[in-house]
């Protein structure tokens, strides 16, 4: 079967002449498809003309050009597409022909090809469930292609609103979710590349981490002002921040490129394709059910010995290890999770999560404002101001270390109930 990539353009430079641009770059011709029109339901319908592009010789891989517009309920959007889609063995011909289109000055990020789906996920539907009785591997690409093509899309948003923070701590969240997915899902896979991917996966997400770590520690300063608690002198502290987030951001936008992010992602999806043919058989042979109940169940025993290894929960140390894997726990479980997994114990564990995140920002907040400090050592006034700032978070961090112990304990207390209910149904929502 195929494998069918779908760049969207989100800038193109000369609309008029789009399918003749794509054409003349990857060295093609255009032969115009009729318009069509099409009605699917719901408010859903679509109206665009398919081209395809040829060449003098056969090529390994199909190339077509989509133009037009989608309308689902009140949402339209324009239709500049390109699909490439190729049969085992004309992958590395079609990334050539991928990495010549994303090097010219339009940008583009993946898409759902699916007309219906994309229709869908316009609309604001979520994207569709995979079915617990087909196999892993074929499961976990559908789940990754899902958060893959999300990912895609969070980067042009990103790169088109510069200014909005929630976006960039947004997408940071969704890279890891899906490392944290592409971990869940690994066992059998090549070693190798499966170890490059996740090393990939970590260096986009921290790409992110100075913005967004900055913009908590904004955020904190802002809270302390609030709060009354500013030391009287002028949010000097707040005003150096300030000038180094958007240093920070000045430097990430100036070192990244929309459609190297969209190129990579695309190597990403034909590498979830090929790497079914080449992984156990017996991995393929496992339906996701039964696969999902295994590793939940191997998880869950993980945090039981977690739980016999903590030995002081005022360590920071220790603590981190304990937010590192509830979060990739509750990633997990929320994407690709048993149907009876219960709504309180994904709340409890939230609640253990958030408690843990707080701690880990205090502790990357101590550690940015001692670095700003030592910089200036003659100002008097923002040594002030960090020795206050400092004051003033510990507190706050006080007062959570004493929930932790807590929330762990019950956490795990019905993380045991979990365990021993007995359990049927898959449910899997990407």
């Amino acid at each position: 079967m195929a494998l069918k990539l779908c760049l969207h353009g989100v800038d193109i430079a000369r609309p008029d002449t789009f399918s003749e641009d794509v054409a003349a770059r990857l060295g093609l011709s255009v032969v115009q498809g009729r318009l069509q029109e099409k009605e699917y339901g719901g408010n859903r319908s679509a109206r665009f003309r398919r081209n395809r592009l040829q060449g003098a010789a056969s090529l390994p891989y199909r190339v077509r050009t989509l133009e037009g517009i989608l309308l689902a309920e009140s949402h339209l959007d324009s239709l500049a597409d390109v699909e490439i889609s190729c049969k085992p063995g004309g992958e590395a011909q079609a990334l050539a022909a991928v990495h010549r289109l994303l090097s010219g000055r339009d940008r583009f990020v993946l898409a759902e090809p699916d007309m219906e789906k994309r229709l869908d996920l316009l609309a604001g539907r979520p994207f569709p469930g995979v079915p617990g009785d087909i196999g892993r591997l074929k499961a976990m690409e559908r789940h990754l292609a899902g958060q893959v093509l999300a990912i895609s899309r969070h980067w042009h948003l990103v790169y088109s609103n510069p200014d909005n923070r929630t976006l960039a701590r947004q997408l940071r969240v969704r890279i890891r979710r899906l490392r944290s997915c592409f971990s869940f899902f690994r066992e059998g896979l090549p070693e190798g590349p499966s170890e490059d991917w996740k090393r990939f996966f970590r260096k986009e997400a921290d790409s992110l981490t100075n913005l967004r770590e900055l913009d908590v520690l904004i955020q904190a300063c802002r809270q302390r002002e609030t709060e009354g608690d500013a030391s009287g002198n002028g949010g000097l502290l707040l005003d150096r921040l300030l000038q180094l987030r958007r240093e920070e951001m000045e430097r990430f936008y100036a070192n990244t490129d929309l459609n190297a992010h969209t190129e990579k992602l695309a190597v990403f999806l034909l590498w979830l394709d090929a790497v079914q043919d080449v992984a156990p058989k017996r991995a393929g042979k496992e339906t996701m059910r039964r696969f999902v109940k295994r590793k939940i169940d191997a998880w869950c025993g993980k945090f039981f010995e977690l739980d016999r290894a903590v030995s002081d929960f005022s360590d920071m140390d220790e603590l981190h290890g304990l937010r590192i894997r509830t979060k990739r726990f509750r990633y997990v479980t929320q994407a690709i999770s048993p149907a009876e997994f219960p709504p309180d114990l994904h709340r409890q564990l939230k609640q253990l999560q958030d408690v843990l995140g707080l701690l880990h920002d205090d502790y990357v907040n101590a550690v940015w404002v001692r670095g700003i400090a030592a910089k200036q050592p003659e100002d008097a006034a923002l040594q002030e101001e960090v020795r206050s700032f400092i004051s003033w978070q510990g507190a706050r961090s006080e007062a959570s270390l004493v929930l932790v112990q807590d929330l762990w304990k019950q956490f795990l207390q019905m993380l045991a109930a979990y365990r021993e209910a007995p359990r049927g149904t898959v449910k899997n929502d990407p």
